[in-house]
């Protein structure tokens, strides 16, 4: 595999580094980027996974599981995010400062490397993000994204390689459920935390339950919109919502991801 094009152009961006430390999230991204750089192209590799309030446990979970199960060298850093007032105001630029402060924290606690690497790949740069900036602010490198590499070819790679999540749907940190300019809060979070919970257990993938003034709107693959409609499932989202505080429920018609 080493030697296919796709492969020459993802070492040629990392031939100058032999050790590097990498922002893991548990996601197809990042952990394909970890396995091909210590199984493939032989790179010292350090895989840093930031524990912050608005990670899902169960993400938190996964994450770890499957860096033991892959053999990776995982060091668990903390971030509190709560400590910062930019982002607790949730204004439109706080992806920003979350995006930085989270970085910033991995980077300091990565130990001495010869560069510091993120999952990004092309498809990100071609979107406007307000996390682009912080990874230019601390010099993270993208290796997909200055390799060319999609996110059709990551999922792809990491399916030809049997990892176990090449097909999982890609998640968001709690706080993007909550509309701008609405102050973040510990319970609101945990209740939306505990909600989408609910609904992968009750069998969804790729769900969001978006916070609207103490009511919950529940956005949903298509897949997902089939299983919720189920009256039996209705009425267990209801009860269990009602439970959780939200003041109502509905399930937005248009699957989630549609333009």
């Amino acid at each position: 595999m080493k030697n296919n094009p796709e492969m020459k152009e993802l070492g040629a961006v990392m031939a100058p580094f032999h050790s590097v430390a990498v922002a893991y999230s548990g996601g197809v991204d990042s952990t394909l980027l970890v396995h091909l750089l210590q199984r493939v192209l032989g790179v010292r590799v350090r895989a840093c996974l930031a524990r912050t309030p608005f990670l899902h446990a169960r993400e938190e979970k996964d994450a770890r599981a499957l860096a033991q199960r892959l053999g990776f060298d995982l060091t668990l850093v903390d971030v509190d995010l709560w400590a910062l007032p930019a982002v607790k105001a949730n204004p439109r630029d706080r992806c920003y400062h979350c995006k930085k402060a989270i970085l910033g924290s991995l980077r300091s606690a990565s130990g001495p490397v010869d560069a510091f690497l993120d999952g990004s790949h092309a498809g990100d740069l071609k979107e406007e993000r307000a996390g682009r900036k912080a990874l230019e602010e601390l010099g993270v490198i993208s290796p997909f994204a200055q390799a060319g590499w999609t996110k059709a070819r990551i999922r792809e790679t990491a399916r030809k390689l049997g990892l176990p999540n090449w097909d999982k749907p890609s998640q968001s940190c709690l706080a993007t459920r909550v509309p701008h300019g609405t102050p973040l809060d510990p319970g609101i979070l945990a209740r939306i935390e505990r909600a989408e919970e609910t609904l992968w257990n009750l069998g969804c993938r790729q769900i969001r339950v978006r916070w609207d003034k103490g009511t919950a709107r529940i956005q949903a693959a298509p897949q997902d919109l089939l299983l919720l409609a189920e009256p039996g499932v209705k009425a267990r989202i209801l009860e269990e919502f009602t439970r959780l505080g939200f003041s109502g429920v509905s399930v937005d018609p248009v699957p989630y991801g549609t333009p």
